[in-house]
């Protein structure tokens, strides 16, 4: 409602928001797979809803475990259909123009097996299996933060370049490709 005002009031507004709510860090998580994940898609649902009156943009961040290939999460149903989170999301973010999904695919290496594009290969193929317009964003982790194959911190900037021109090549040809994400600016501009 703040921002929903704001906007209705101020000549600089906000663009649209962005949930990055990780539910598999609560300690009931192990136990209550399904119930947690269906709140959370319940969540982004209500959040769509809402913003419906609004032209808010909306992205939602995971981890590149929401779908089905990596075996992590159930599937579940949710409004009729028995799904995964990540297709849930799907779901809910396709009523939103410009919305996306950000997928925390944190490697230090864009090839190979675990790489960042096999761990994001999924997600977008799904995404456009689907049809949907839903942009999905591969995000990098730079700061310093363990284990140290999911950050760029202590490489150089170099090296990343060299290792996100390898995933833009590898997805450019995806139309729900949205680019990269770089978690965290102070974090980027250090790098050497």
């Amino acid at each position: 409602n703040y921002v929903k005002n704001f906007n209705v009031t101020h000549k600089n507004k906000f663009r649209g928001f962005q949930y990055d709510v990780e539910p598999y860090l609560l300690d009931s998580y192990p136990k209550n797979k399904a119930e947690i994940l269906k709140n959370f898609v319940t969540l982004i649902d209500k959040t769509e809803y809402f913003l419906n009156d609004s032209d808010l943009m909306f992205s939602v961040v995971v981890p590149d475990f929401y779908d089905k290939k990596d075996g992590f999460t159930p599937k579940f149903s949710y409004n009729g259909n028995k799904d995964y989170v990540f297709g849930h999301l799907l779901n809910i973010l396709e009523r939103r123009s410009d919305s996306s999904i950000i997928v925390m695919s944190y490697r230090n290496f864009a090839n190979g097996k675990d790489g960042a594009i096999e761990v994001s290969v999924n997600e977008l193929n799904t995404a456009r299996k689907g049809v949907y317009k839903t942009k999905i964003i591969i995000a990098q982790e730079v700061g310093e933060v363990p284990p140290p194959y999911i950050t760029f911190h202590n490489t150089s900037k170099k090296y990343f370049f060299e290792q996100i021109k390898k995933i833009n090549t590898a997805f450019k040809p995806n139309p729900n490709f949205g680019g990269i994400s770089v978690h965290y600016a102070n974090a980027f501009l250090a790098l050497k």
